[in-house]
């Protein structure tokens, strides 16, 4: 069914963007020389193996921006065909998001059929558990799956994925080695990744090495780390590492523009060059690399396009989804709505708000709880279906209902703000609320916080001294519950457990909402964030890794 779509593709939807401003490096031949900047097109001699790449990561699931990806790979075919240039196409993990197999097996189609050549394995290809996410890999047809510093517990390699492997064109060879997120075990849940081991940083440079190594004694002299460690490892890895050239990455969510020496532009162990790619999060962009090596393998030059995807909805898209997981009925139409931040974890985000609304409202508690990064994606102006939904909060976590203190609830609060404001990344995230008000500073100081009932009455607390005994029901889901990521908010009373997530209440909300066809879901001052004048404080993020 998929590729009876397929065939029916139109090229007026797969429209894309003409990259702009290329910028490029060229390399001295000693390596103890610093860089010269260039413009325009990296150049080079005529001995040199020319490389372009096509590259991306954590799609996210996202499908709404899928047609923007499938055009522009679509292009990025049509121009390279017939060059005299080698190609590879790349993805650094998260492609899918959620426990929606049927979802995961359609992106995975569309993986293999733009001709995607590996997927490093990331956290959310994990979301439905190891055994579901082997089952998915191993139908895929083109894109391998490859992570060489993660294995069952038992020390054996998982089925179906690769550490490494090589892909020769018009008689040169490239080695792509996988590499997996070092908090796998953090940042999904620990019944789904109970089999699986990952190595630390240390054991997985050593990982690294020995593939590139054997890689090596095969004559391959152009090595590429496809990664979902994030970019402060990645900068590690490469300065760790004697042997690569090219590390594509993901997990951090960051967009990587151009080349710029000392940022993403590196020195291997050995003092050779090593560019580090990545292009931010939910397909919202895709990069294409231009590298120029010597005959030893050694980087000459390189330039890198980081690129918009067109966002405008595909009909093609569309149709593929509703034959593969089945068409979706329509419960309400935004008629304006805050889109999503673009560093959800560190702003106001009031979808997430309206979902915990939901929540409070189905659990009939006081005070409804979510961390910030649990919510996916916003839906659009315009008709809303189950599947919208589905999609923003795809991950199909338990939803509990509890008891917690005044003091535990401003714990956690406070504690997620003052470590999510200090964090480079905003790791892990401030706490969206519905029953509460509360405003920080941007060095995530708790500065106020008052309980709201039904009625809208706000109650002020004591922030400083919040009460021991007054005792709050609250909803919040299975994830937030286990203490990996905000350890102030684990339940210390009994848990009532409903088999269903925040997706389901959202839709049930919105279908006995009496404004379900005009919704508008806008900023209503529930979480505020003011500057501060107080110096920025140093990082202060200490996710283990």
């Amino acid at each position: 069914m998929f590729y009876a779509c397929m065939e029916r593709i139109d090229s007026k939807y797969l429209t894309y963007k003409t990259p702009q401003n290329k910028q490029g490096l060229k390399f001295n031949q000693n390596p103890a020389t610093d860089f010269t900047k260039y413009l325009i097109k990296p150049q080079g001699s005529s001995n040199n193996t020319k490389l372009k790449i096509f590259y991306t990561n954590d799609w996210h699931g996202q499908t709404d921006n899928l047609g923007g990806i499938l055009g522009a790979s679509l292009h990025f075919d049509s121009t390279t065909k017939g060059q005299k240039l080698d190609t590879l196409k790349l993805i650094a993990g998260d492609s899918w998001s959620g426990a929606n197999t049927k979802k995961n097996n359609l992106i995975l189609n569309l993986m293999n059929y733009m001709g995607f050549d590996a997927c490093a394995l990331g956290n959310h290809e994990f979301d439905a558990g190891t055994q579901a996410m082997l089952d998915t890999v191993n139908n895929s047809t083109n894109t391998k799956f490859v992570s060489a510093n993660i294995q069952t517990t038992g020390g054996n390699k998982l089925k179906g994925i690769e550490s490494s492997f090589i892909k020769e064109e018009n008689g040169n060879k490239y080695g792509v080695i996988g590499l997996s997120p070092l908090d796998l075990k953090t940042v999904v849940a620990e019944e789904k990744v109970s089999d699986i081991d990952v190595h630390n940083f240390d054991n997985t440079v050593k990982s690294a090495q020995q593939e590139i190594d054997n890689m090596r004694a095969q004559g391959v002299n152009k090595i590429i780390i496809l990664s979902h460690v994030g970019k402060d490892l990645d900068e590690k890895l490469a300065q760790s590492l004697d042997g690569v050239d090219i590390i594509v990455g993901g997990h951090s969510h960051d967009k990587i523009e151009g080349v710029k020496e000392g940022e993403n532009l590196v020195r291997s162990k050995s003092g050779e060059p090593v560019i580090i790619l990545q292009t931010g999060q939910n397909a919202e962009n895709y990069g294409i690399l231009d590298a120029e090596f010597d005959l030893n393998g050694i980087l000459k030059s390189v330039g890198n396009s980081l690129i918009e995807t067109n966002k405008k909805k595909s009909s093609i898209i569309d149709n593929i989804r509703d034959s593969e997981v089945g068409a979706s009925v329509q419960i309400g139409t935004i008629k304006d709505i805050d889109p999503i931040p673009e560093n959800r974890r560190i702003a106001p985000a009031q979808w997430t708000a309206f979902v915990a609304d939901s929540m409070r409202s189905a659990l009939n508690t006081d005070v409804a709880l979510i961390n910030s990064a649990n919510i996916r994606k916003v839906p659009q102006i315009g008709k809303l279906t189950e599947r919208d939904v589905e999609e923003s909060a795809p991950m199909k976590n338990d939803l509990y209902k509890t008891q917690m203190s005044e003091e535990q609830i401003v714990s956690g609060i406070k504690n997620a703000a003052y470590r999510t404001m200090g964090a480079v990344d905003g790791y892990p995230g401030l706490i969206q609320c519905s029953g509460i008000k509360y405003t920080i500073d941007t060095n995530g100081n708790l500065l106020t916080l008052s309980f709201v009932d039904n009625a809208g009455k706000e109650t002020p607390v004591d922030i400083n001294n919040p009460s021991k005994t007054k005792m709050y029901t609250v909803a919040l889901d299975s994830f937030l519950a286990n203490g990996k990521e905000y350890p102030e908010l684990v339940p210390q009373q009994s848990i009532e457990k409903f088999n269903y997530d925040k997706d389901t209440t959202a839709i049930n909300y919105i279908k006995n909402s009496s404004n379900k066809d005009a919704l508008v879901i806008k900023d209503d001052g529930r979480l505020k964030i003011v500057q501060t004048s107080q110096p920025q404080r140093q990082s202060s993020n200490m996710r283990k890794i």
